[in-house]
């Protein structure tokens, strides 16, 4: 039962730093696509 407990909260760790990763991920590409769009203009 305690090694299934520490599992489950190993799986649950391991899915927010996936979320986390996941989001840093988009905000940096939309960051990129962002000034992608600006230099377009110059």
């Amino acid at each position: 039962m305690f090694t299934q407990y520490t599992g489950d909260g190993v799986s649950i760790f391991i899915a927010i730093v996936a979320v986390l990763i996941g989001f840093a991920t988009a905000i940096g590409y939309i960051d990129f696509m962002k000034t992608k769009k600006q230099e377009k203009k110059d």
